[in-house]
């Protein structure tokens, strides 16, 4: 018999999908075509409850971890910008500020990003370079009861939308320190010196803005400081592992989506006579996908647990997105293939679904960065 928790889980995956179908999924395929972000939708899917959930209840969440994995897979089979932009929000500022803000932090910014009223984003990449996070040229100035913040940061999921920023910038005096001298910020949309640029045009995720942040002798109190002074690089690797196991179940949405959309179209679709799906070049092309699906998503019961349980995952998140963001790519690219010219217009979405997915192998740390992440952790593993 499924336990109560499992059925209060289908019941919150099953509300979700309805309201993705019913508020959001009618206007993806314009929205996409035009770049348009679809705030109405964005602060609905909070209001309703949704957007943060994994929040403790303190703060307007339910505290439902699991659940709010299921909620980014179903977001997945609809709209990967929609879900970055939430993602960005709930889980790259909120969980930040959840992690290692203070209780004046936390009582300020979080009940914002939980009812949507707020919208929030975190900035690391600058225009030098993105995977060599602690090589940051933005620099933070200690000036008695405040920092001077100068710098600029691009490629910001939310930047062109936000109301609130998590900026990392570097002390002055520790760039030869390697993962020392990191700081986090907290900054807010109308602070003197902080500007965003317009949003950039991108090749998928288009209805996520993405865009750039400028710092000009920003003046950050002491209270905006975000964790300990010179932590912040360190802080940084835990916060990555939830935000690397959502990017993952976003994607099996978007995996179960492709798959679906193979399998009918093949079944419908008849060539000599006979449907495609018969045919065994078909057969293998879905079996390859569906086998390896398979396997990743009995991995990710494992990682679901040990992230459930509060344990490190840091090696087991970066394996997953690695695998996945792959297979992501492969699946969105045997699913044009079967459609045929029906699968390189937009009709069936599954171009769009293309070009959404390779920013799995980008984004939250490219497939290489995965790669390093994985080689250290088993090293420490076989050394210990």
């Amino acid at each position: 018999m499924p336990s109560e928790t499992h059925l209060a889980q289908k019941l919150v995956q099953k509300s979700v999908r309805k309201f993705l179908q019913t508020e959001l999924l009618p206007n993806v395929d314009q929205c996409n075509e035009e770049g348009i972000f679809q705030e109405k939708a964005f602060r609905d899917f909070f209001k309703t409850g949704f957007g943060a959930s994994f929040m403790p209840e303190e703060w307007g969440g339910d505290g439902d971890l699991l659940s709010y994995l299921d909620i980014a897979t179903e977001m997945g089979r609809v709209d990967l910008g929609f879900a970055l932009s939430v993602m960005a929000s709930a889980v790259l500022f909120g969980n930040n500020v959840l992690l290692h803000g203070t209780s004046e932090q936390k009582r300020k910014y979080l009940p914002g990003i939980v009812d949507g009223s707020k919208i929030g984003c975190w900035a690391l990449t600058e225009p030098s370079g993105g995977s060599d996070a602690v090589g940051i040229k933005a620099t933070a100035e200690r000036k008695g009861d405040h920092y001077l913040i100068n710098g600029a940061k691009t490629f910001i999921t939310n930047a062109p939308v936000a109301d609130y920023f998590i900026v990392l910038a570097r002390l002055k005096g520790t760039e030869n320190k390697g993962i020392a001298g990191g700081c986090a910020f907290i900054l807010e949309k109308g602070m003197k010196g902080l500007s965003t640029g317009k949003p950039l045009k991108k090749m998928g995720h288009k209805t996520s803005p993405t865009g750039e942040i400028f710092l000009e002798n920003v003046e950050a109190p002491e209270s905006s400081l975000l964790g300990a002074e010179g932590q912040a690089f360190q802080d940084m690797k835990r916060s990555l592992d939830l935000e690397r196991a959502t990017f993952s179940q976003i994607g099996f949405g978007l995996i179960d989506e492709l798959l679906s959309i193979m399998v009918k179209y093949a079944a419908s679709r008849k060539s000599f006579g006979r449907a495609i799906l018969e045919y065994q070049l078909i057969q293998e092309k879905i079996a390859r996908i569906g086998a390896e699906f398979e396997v990743l998503k009995a991995y990710g019961i494992q990682l679901r647990e040990k992230l459930v349980r509060g344990e490190k995952i840091t090696k087991e998140a970066a394996i997953m997105k690695l695998l996945l963001s792959k297979l992501s790519v492969r699946a969105a690219d045997e699913a044009i293939q079967i459609l045929g010219g029906y699968g390189y217009m937009t009709e069936y979405r599954v171009e769009r679904f293309y070009r959404d997915a390779k920013l799995y192998e980008i984004g939250g740390g490219t497939s290489e960065i995965q790669k390093l992440v994985i080689a250290k952790e088993i090293a420490k593993e076989y050394l210990a």
